[in-house]
């Protein structure tokens, strides 16, 4: 079997339509379809239900990503071991780290690491929360680094995951000043006039945790979404130039908090908590990857599996 039939496999899985799943990996639609063909086949099983629309996963094909996974995660790593091992290269350790983190958390934090460890040769790969969950399972990488809230942990339990805490954040909602007295927008809003609201992509991890923040309020809330973009950057930008309320990292607004140029749109109790923390899958993972591992699991609070 080739290892890139997994991949066409899990790529179907995700985008549920062939079409765009071929487009994704660059194939035509019949090369493609005759590759899950081929895998079905070998498998000796239904993978997708053709019948539904979008495609649906068979029993045999929902048990066959966990399969897929282990396998792609296991040869990935292992292909790496092996080079380095022939090229007498140092182990190198890779993250894939949500883009607000990788620019805010994580330099810090991997410093702060080395101090411990010794210096490490390292890979970082930022994406939004989806795609680095997608690297995690996929061998991409050997760690993820999120945003995390216990509302979110059904969505990760489908990926047999083990994490732990590294850190703590919090979203809070801010806009421009109207003037010295006030917010130009003010949380819970108006029936009304809803708040402009800048909002995240379905990917973001930022996103989730607003979102599911957000449904759990049994006050009144009236948010008018105007916006949606998938980096935190992005958001605060939007924000600095007045076009609503959004949520944002405090780490990534704590200059305009101090310079007056934002304001909080609401007190505290509208402020989304969170925890940052590392991932990574349950099977094995190289040498250096292990190593770090046992680190912040000596250092660190218990760890959470999600198996």
């Amino acid at each position: 079997m080739d290892i890139r039939a997994l991949e066409d496999f899990l790529c179907l899985v995700e985008h549920r339509n062939f079409s765009r799943a071929a487009e994704r990996r660059h194939s035509t639609q019949s090369a493609f379809s005759r590759r899950i063909q081929a895998l079905e086949g070998w498998a000796g099983a239904s993978l997708f239900d053709r019948r539904l629309s979008p495609l649906g996963l068979t029993p045999a094909g929902q048990i066959f990503i966990e399969v897929a996974e282990d396998i792609l995660r296991l040869a990935k790593h292992g292909r790496d071991e092996m080079r380095n091992a022939t090229s007498h290269t140092s182990q190198s350790v890779s993250f894939s780290v949500t883009h607000s983190l990788s620019l805010t958390f994580f330099p810090r934090w991997i410093k702060t690491l080395q101090q411990d460890i010794g210096t490490m040769s390292l890979k970082l790969f930022s994406y939004d929360g989806e795609h680095c969950r997608r690297a995690l399972a996929q061998g991409d990488c050997h760690f993820m680094v999120c945003h995390y809230t216990s509302q979110m942990a059904e969505d990760f339990r489908a990926s047999r995951l083990r994490s732990i805490v590294v850190g703590h954040d919090r979203f809070v909602p801010v806009t421009v000043p109207a003037s010295r007295e006030g917010p130009l927008v003010a949380l819970p809003g108006d029936k009304d006039a809803p708040i402009p609201y800048l909002t995240y992509t379905p990917g973001s991890f930022i996103g989730r945790s607003v979102d599911l923040f957000l449904r759990a309020q049994e006050r009144p809330l009236y948010l008018q979404p105007c916006f949606e973009t998938s980096l935190a950057q992005g958001m605060k930008a939007m924000v600095v130039e007045g076009h609503g309320v959004g949520w944002l990292p405090q780490a990534t607004i704590r200059q305009e908090l101090e310079s007056g140029a934002l304001v909080r749109a609401g007190d505290d109790s509208w402020d989304v908590r969170v925890e940052i923390r590392i991932f990574r899958a349950a099977t094995r993972l190289s040498r250096a990857a292990e190593m770090l591992w046992a680190l912040l699991a000596l250092s660190k609070p218990p760890i959470t599996e999600f198996l």
